[in-house]
């Protein structure tokens, strides 16, 4: 353990953050335009609604139940295998690279603003609230942020305040779905202020026939609150806090076997309930330099009670209770020097960066019979501490061509403890500890401005763990994943077209695989195991035409092979040498067209297509979703005050899987055809 590092950090942190009250300059006066919060450096993203070089940005304004999932819809080779339980046992994958549902960390890490959060399950179920965001993709973004994923960080950004301004909207659909929302921002002299809320709520998509009630209904209140305080002309403060209260119906698991119906038949069912609450206090000072970024977090988020009954066959069903809890306290400081554009200044630039993370993951899960009698019970606790130094340098070799090496340094510690009552009871207590020296070399070639080349060489981790649902020692402990990456690509703008092409290659050892693993012929465990050796490649191309003042229409298409060159059942023997790893879609692709007219009418439509996803590596037809499309559409008006908007999604009435999950044999539904009306009005 290494609590002395990290304490020493929290204070660096917070004196960095407070630094900017004893600054002498006079504030700025008058209603302008404040500066909106900066994620470590980088410009802001939104501020450009086209694709670039590593990323992908997706303004969020005007698009009324917006989540991750069908944010993933618009970008190639990103996607989530959603079970429409608020992001717990969602599985984010990025060019082949995925997370573990329950006890890894994740591939794709998520800033909101210039907070981080933790796993992928504190992961926000709906984007009520932001303004846009932003995939960056790739290993190589680990020297630029503190927590770094070994696929890619996606941003969220709250809007920048002006004035005083907000908004209203009610919307209504079918499945009875309600909802509401509010927003208002306001800025004076040098404070500015932001609050969203959120109520949302629907009936269940799918019915029980015995009990003939929709069971999978959804409840939830979601906040935000965001205050600024220009202390002085070059330093800023501000506060940011978000939570949620989400009281569901159970998680939708329909049986695998005849296809994703809507319809289950059993005798009880169960429950979502989930809190979560995220605070964070930065700042940003600009010095002749750079700019300093100081960020101290906190990431709470509860499961209590997770419940669902689980149908095996006619004659057998098992009840499974589970809570589950996490805490994580976070301190990130970063400095960048001169500028954030590579191409702006003469002299080399570059950032350093430290960041710390301490908390701890608990839970307990219950496996009974509907009779009441108890054949699983066990509780699990995991504390964890991270440590890690990054930064990068971008070298001018010539007024078109820029070299920038990197380097991230990490340590990761974890404590673990399960105690287990029943089958046999016992106590695990395991300790791991892992390291990574993680470099990158990014290359840029601009002959022209509209045109950048790009390559990369990086290298990703990903830290190992403990998985909690099994109750072998042996089998508990699973090992660090490392990625070595390799990309190019080419960037050009022709005026009113604006396309990027990307092809990558990605070698991974220890790449982690969870599901539930047939340990004997008549039980199985339920663990993350490491495949010794996989490699993923594929590449995306983006394209964006400003046909008119009027029409946009945007285009997407990826496709990743990502196979396990080197894995064997550790119980079973079997070879899967050469066949795709779960979660990952073969390809994706997407057509969005946007109508504006002067006069307020607009419309627009998106077709999205999902090649065929394995949710096992043995690539069994039964454990596989087949490739699907889904068409959404929405048509309205809007003045300076008012905005109409109908909308529909799954127009065509698409059956398909949204995730499987082989254990049980059973699967998510995806979302049916579903149609509403949004009003909203603006003050």
């Amino acid at each position: 353990m290494m609590p002395s590092p990290r304490l020493s950090l929290a204070a660096l942190v917070f004196g960095a953050v407070l630094a900017p009250a004893h600054a002498q300059s006079a504030a700025p006066q008058g209603g302008t335009q404040l500066p909106p919060v900066i994620v470590n450096g980088i410009s802001e993203p939104g501020s450009r609604s086209a694709i670039s070089a590593f990323s992908t940005v997706i303004e969020l304004s005007a698009q009324p139940g917006l989540t991750l999932a069908s944010l993933a819809a618009h970008t190639p080779n990103f996607a989530v295998a959603d079970n429409r339980a608020r992001s717990y046992g969602d599985i984010f994958s990025l060019r082949g690279l995925t997370n573990t549902p329950f006890f890894g960390d994740p591939a794709v890490t998520l800033y909101l603003d210039g907070m981080p959060l933790g796993s992928a399950f504190m992961f926000p179920s709906d984007l009520a609230g932001f303004a846009s965001a932003e995939l960056l993709r790739g290993p190589g973004q680990n020297t630029r942020f503190g927590r770094a994923g070994s696929a890619g960080v996606l941003l969220l950004t709250t809007p920048t305040t002006v004035g005083l301004a907000g908004e209203l909207r009610a919307s209504a659909g079918n499945y009875g779905a309600l909802s509401g929302a509010a927003s208002v921002g306001a800025a004076k002299d040098a404070l500015d202020a932001y609050v969203a809320l959120a109520d949302s709520r629907r009936d269940g998509y799918i019915t029980n026939t015995t009990l003939g009630t929709d069971i999978d209904g959804q409840d939830a209140f979601s906040g935000l609150v965001r205050f600024g305080w220009q202390a002085t002309q070059k330093a800023k403060l501000t506060l940011l806090a978000t939570g949620q209260r989400a009281r569901d119906g159970v998680q939708p698991l329909v049986p695998l076997a005849g296809g994703p119906g809507y319809t289950v038949a059993r005798t009880a069912e169960g429950q979502t309930s989930l809190d979560a609450l995220n605070l964070a206090l930065g700042t940003v000072v600009d010095m002749e330099a750079g700019k300093l970024n100081a960020t101290i977090s906190h990431n709470y988020w509860r499961l209590d009670p997770y419940s669902n009954l689980i149908k095996f066959s006619p004659f057998f069903s098992l009840v499974n209770d589970v809570t589950q809890e996490q805490r994580l306290w976070n301190g990130e400081i970063r400095f960048v020097s001169g500028t954030s554009d590579p191409f702006a200044v003469a002299g080399p630039r570059w950032s350093l960066g430290v960041f710390g993370s301490t908390g701890d993951t608990s839970g307990s899960a219950v496996r009974h019979l509907p009779s009441g009698f108890v054949t699983e019970s066990s509780t699990f606790l995991s504390d964890v501490q991270l440590l890690a130094a990054f930064g990068e340098v971008t070298l001018n070799i010539s007024d078109k061509l820029t070299l920038t090496p990197g380097l991230r340094m990490e340590n990761n510690q974890k404590d673990f403890r399960r105690t287990e009552v029943k089958p046999v009871p016992h106590t695990t207590n395991l300790t791991a500890e892992s390291n990574a020296l993680l470099p990158k070399l990014e290359l840029n070639y601009t002959p022209e401005p509209k045109t950048r080349y790009f390559a990369s060489a990086s290298a990703g981790y990903k830290p190992g763990g403990f998985s909690a649902y099994t109750g072998s020692a042996s089998l508990a402990a699973f090992g660090p994943e490392r990625t070595t990456a390799f990309e190019i690509g080419a960037t050009h703008d022709y005026g009113s077209i604006t396309t990027t092409a990307r092809v990558f290659y990605y070698a991974i050892t220890g790449y982690q695989i969870e599901r539930s693993f047939l340990t004997t012929a008549t039980t199985s465990e339920y663990l993350v195991v490491n495949a010794a050796r996989a490699r993923s490649v594929g590449g995306e191309l983006e394209t964006e035409w400003r046909a008119t003042r009027e029409l946009t229409l945007a285009a997407g298409v990826g496709a990743t092979d990502v196979q396990l060159t080197r894995f064997t059942d550790p119980f079973t023997g079997t070879v899967f040498n050469g066949n795709r790893a779960p979660a990952v879609p073969v390809w994706n692709a997407s057509l969005r067209a946007d109508w504006h007219d002067a006069s307020g009418w607009f419309a627009g439509a998106q077709a999205t297509g999902t090649g065929r996803t394995n949710y096992t590596e043995d690539e069994t037809t039964a454990n596989s979703q087949r490739p699907y499309g889904l068409l959404s559409a929405r048509l309205g008006w809007e003045n300076a005050r008012w905005r109409i908007t109908l909308h529909g999604e799954n127009l065509t009435g698409e059956s398909y899987f949204s995730s499987i999950v082989p254990g049980v044999k059973s699967g998510t539904p995806g979302t049916p055809r579903t149609y509403g009306l949004d009003v909203a009005v603006k003050f």
